[in-house]
């Protein structure tokens, strides 16, 4: 408030499908400059994002909030009409400050605008990326380590999540020797956070990344139901820069939680036909299961191998562009024997400088202006509930 007792109007941002329901409350207060979404362009600073939806079961609030934050970069409110179900785990994973039930007392609303434009600036969150391929062997588990091993020494704190629960091989490509699996935590008892989820991790000293590896025994898979992945996930998101999920062949329950709580899906294929048939049917299965395609990155491995499928005949097989390209080069498996990443063992070969080229794509280094100083994963917030 200035010296002359004027107090400036809040600059809120709303959006999201619901918006109409609560926008008439909020223009009627003289203290509130209401923006929407299209009249929000950046070009002026904004002090709450206000995003109001009919469920947070709806799979598209995490979509919906990456729009908002490319014009709106200002502490975010999620609210939602209905059941409280989820709201505190959908809050957490798209970075909000705060959470609403609706409907709200007109007083309760402005409190939490107020408070919002007050708190610092969070950074986003992680990003999640899932390697899968429908067909084994295709190589994902040399993509995603490697992914994640270049994205640690880019400087980004990483974590990779084997999420093939039965056969995983992130910790034996490693050389490790894990303390605890991802069971272990399922297992375990309480809320899963960052600060947990740290002290079921084991880092590689020689590559600096962290792994989450699978359970150690088939039976033990078990134990990691969809709601510990969920949480497990959401955790991961809040502790991480860049988190890299392998996972086994099948649709499964660890699948199924890795789409849906990834932000870019990296789909391996080999330049062969039984490849191309189980990726074609993959890609049809991802598409009912409401993934976005945009969000699918067409990884061809392997190419150049001698009688190889053609580069223009996967794209025709898959109705699909390909979207990064790995040689096939005789250092991937003379590395994996020796339980070290390519891109370390050989950082000149052909697959390490096509890591090398994809990873700018998959995990942009973050510029240091963008750091600010509390981040989303130390956002601390209550559930308000309808009176």
């Amino acid at each position: 408030m200035g010296s002359n007792g004027y107090r400036p109007k809040l600059r809120v941002v709303l959006s999201g499908p619901a918006a109409d329901r609560l926008e008439p409350a909020l223009e009627r207060e003289p203290g509130i400059s209401m923006l929407g979404l299209g009249e929000a362009d950046g070009s002026s600073p904004t002090d709450v994002a206000l995003h109001v939806v009919e469920s947070t079961s709806d799979r598209n609030v995490a979509e919906e909030v990456r729009r908002l934050r490319e014009v709106a970069d200002a502490p975010l409110i999620l609210a939602a009409y209905g059941e409280p179900n989820g709201i505190v785990e959908t809050g957490l994973a798209v970075g909000a400050v705060d959470v609403l039930i609706l409907p709200q007392p007109t007083e309760t609303l402005l409190f939490a605008l107020h408070k919002a434009a007050i708190a610092p600036v969070a950074t986003r969150a992680g990003k999640v990326v899932t390697v899968f391929s429908p067909k084994g062997g295709s190589g994902k588990t040399a993509l995603a380590t490697n992914l994640a091993v270049a994205a640690a020494q880019s400087g980004q704190k990483t974590l990779l999540v084997d999420l093939d629960l039965q056969f995983g091989d992130s910790a034996l490509t490693l050389a490790m020797t894990p303390r605890a699996t991802i069971a272990d935590l399922a297992a375990s008892s309480g809320n899963v956070d960052g600060e947990k989820l740290k002290s079921f991790i084991t880092t590689d000293d020689r590559t600096g990344v962290a792994v989450l590896p699978a359970p150690q025994r088939p039976e033990q898979a078990d134990l990691v139901g969809q709601t510990e992945l969920g949480a497990v996930l959401d955790a991961a998101r809040h502790a991480y820069d860049a988190v890299v999920i392998d996972t086994g062949p099948l649709f499964d329950a660890a699948v199924l939680a890795a789409l849906d709580h990834s932000d870019q899906l990296l789909l391996v294929s080999n330049p062969e036909v039984t490849s191309l048939k189980n990726v074609r049917i993959g890609l049809e299965t991802i598409d009912r299961l409401g993934f976005a395609r945009e969000r699918v990155s067409l990884v061809a491995n392997r190419i150049g191998a001698a009688g190889a499928v053609s580069r223009d005949d996967i794209e025709l097989a898959l109705d699909a562009k390909i979207a990064f390209e790995l040689p096939d080069d005789p250092h991937v498996p003379a590395a994996v024997n020796r339980a070290l990443p390519v891109v370390v063992a050989d950082e000149s070969s052909p697959f390490s400088r096509a890591i090398a080229e994809l990873l700018p794509s998959v995990f942009p280094a973050p510029d240091a202006d963008e750091h600010a100083p509390e981040t989303g994963r130390n956002r601390r917030f209550r559930l308000r509930s309808r009176r």
